[in-house]
């Protein structure tokens, strides 16, 4: 079940909980991630439509009735009680929950959920909880998943090692064509990345891994512009990358010379976007914005930063 529950899938519930997209776009699928993921510490207003809806799966009502903890009012010896209590919305959803689930209501059974695995043990209190509430409906678990499916945080130190000796197998392929480079200016660093790719292009590259002109490219940004070095980690693998202040904006290591030394872009492009990234936060900043379009220049800020 979880195979089938893609990128997309997990993406469109996180901008759900993120307050990105309305949850009543989502489907049954996706609603029971969302129930599973909400931080019900900001409160329950997305489940008083939800549970109205008749796609709602049972497993799904389940899940969510026991997520707001309907054995807490057990304790309370009227709904008097309750009102004083300061949790009155939550016990009148939990009360239409119930009403609705044990008249049929909810009709597809999907997914299964077992309240006695995930919530209860011998110390429970459950005199005011109906027994269907108690028992697992049929259907396949599907459990909670990992919705962010993608992060940036910093490199390690394997990591940055890495970085280190790329930009100096950097300096090396420029100093087959340019003997006197010396990498102490950034932007005479940009020009002479910008000259190999132009001699590389006319000849076979044997063990020379052209690639990694690219660190020395971000290491220029890293340096002219104040980008920190950051991994955008992904579920199949992680890329090397230099990010903004705000982590708004990231370049990638596999991009700028694999765009460039094929030919799908001119190698000035090179040189324009080490310029035109000065002073630049977010894509608004941009005064022209050829870059994301063609891969080069990546908006991260709906990703989460794990230092």
């Amino acid at each position: 079940m979880q195979e089938s529950f893609n990128k997309k899938n997990k993406n469109r519930v996180l901008k759900a909980v993120n307050y990105e997209m309305s949850y009543q776009k989502l489907t049954a699928w996706e609603l029971h991630q969302f129930v599973q993921h909400w931080n019900y510490d900001d409160g329950i207003e997305p489940f008083e439509w939800v549970i109205k809806q008749k796609y709602l799966d049972k497993g799904t009502a389940l899940c969510l009735y026991w997520m707001l903890q309907p054995d807490y009012f057990c304790r309370f010896k009227n709904e008097d009680e309750i009102k004083g209590d300061g949790n009155y919305g939550h016990y009148k959803l939990i009360k239409e929950i119930e009403e609705r689930y044990c008249s049929g209501f909810y009709e597809d059974a999907n997914f299964s959920f077992d309240p006695k695995g995930e919530f209860l043990d011998e110390n429970s209190n459950l005199k005011c909880i109906p027994l269907e509430m108690l028992a697992q409906p049929e259907g396949s678990i599907f459990e909670r998943i990992d919705i962010e499916f993608a992060f940036l945080r910093n490199p390690n130190e394997k990591e940055l090692k890495t970085i280190e000796t790329k930009i100096a197998d950097a300096i090396k392929i420029i100093q087959i064509s340019n003997p006197d480079f010396v990498y102490d200016k950034t932007d005479d660093a940009i020009n002479a990345i910008i000259e190999s790719v132009e001699h590389w292009k006319t000849k076979e590259l044997g063990k020379v891994k052209i690639k990694n002109l690219s660190y020395l490219w971000m290491d220029c940004i890293h340096k002219k512009h104040n980008w920190n070095w950051v991994i955008w980690d992904w579920e199949t693998g992680n890329n090397i990358g230099v990010t903004n202040a705000t982590k708004e904006l990231t370049c990638l290591a596999d991009t700028i010379i694999n765009h460039t030394i094929d030919g799908f872009q001119q190698s000035s492009i090179i040189s324009d976007l080490y310029q035109d990234l000065a002073g630049v936060n977010n894509f608004y900043d941009l005064k022209r914005d050829p870059y994301s379009g063609i891969g080069l220049l990546f908006s991260t800020d709906h990703l989460k930063f794990r230092a």
